[in-house]
């Protein structure tokens, strides 16, 4: 293949420069800051599904209490009722037996429901009483994350930095190297995990390790200053020394 030696200067840079630039992105992955974030994240959410459930459950057990108070106040007023109708019939045996009988209930069912109402009150209490140790638990991480964000900004944006003024050498050495070897380089560097250079050394590929027989290497010699491995695919550089 044709290539000028601007080009297959330009070729060899790339590829170090690509390595480069992936062993960078690695690293920003890898860093604790980015894992001890994602595990924060999760802390997180399971905390405020925790505290919505508290919220949701109290709001409930409110909506509750209202419905018994209102149903206190109705018992509250029969039993007044009953009482007035007996003071009303004083004479009246039957009248006031049977107003009694009701009295004595009314006043059985609101004592039930006077517990009720107490046990009820009880947990919205207990309820409230986690909601600002779940708030004060919130507010810690949201302290921790942002500890951890401003850490890896502070790392991980030096690395990233870097990254980025290697992807702009990286535009400039694509430019030179010129779109029809550029289009080679990106399909093999996708196919072979960001390698996609080789070189012939000593009769053999020196990233495949492929040994070549003579005519074969006479072959690749026919192709300087450019060829392709024809073992593994990748673009390989042959040297002066071996130019044909």
């Amino acid at each position: 293949m044709q290539a000028t030696s601007e080009q297959i200067m330009s070729l060899i840079k790339l590829q170090h420069t690509d390595l480069t630039i992936a062993h960078i992105e690695r690293q920003v992955d890898a860093l604790p800051q980015k894992q001890a974030l994602a595990a924060l994240k999760e802390k997180q959410a399971a905390i405020q599904r925790k505290q919505r459930a508290l919220i949701g459950g109290r709001k409930d057990l409110e909506l509750n209490l209202e419905s018994l108070l209102e149903e206190e106040k109705d018992l509250a007023k029969k039993q007044d009722e009953a009482q007035q109708r007996i003071n009303a019939s004083s004479s009246d045996y039957k009248e006031v037996s049977s107003n009694s009988e009701a009295l004595s209930t009314y006043a059985e069912d609101l004592e039930a429901l006077r517990e009720r109402i107490s046990s009820t009150e009880t947990q919205i209490l207990e309820v409230s009483s986690l909601e600002p140790q779940v708030e004060a638990m919130l507010a810690r991480l949201v302290e921790q994350e942002k500890n951890l964000v401003a850490s890896y900004r502070e790392e991980g944006g030096k690395l990233l930095a870097k990254a980025a003024s290697l992807k702009e050498e990286r535009e400039a050495l694509s430019d030179a190297i010129g779109e029809q070897i550029m289009a080679h380089y990106s399909r093999i560097a996708k196919a072979k995990q960001g390698v996609a250079l080789a070189h012939l050394n000593e009769g053999a590929c020196n990233t495949c390790r492929t040994s070549f027989d003579q005519s074969r290497v006479l072959s690749l010699r026919m192709d300087y200053p450019l060829s392709f491995c024809p073992h593994c695919g990748r673009l390989m550089v042959i040297d002066k020394r071996y130019a044909g």
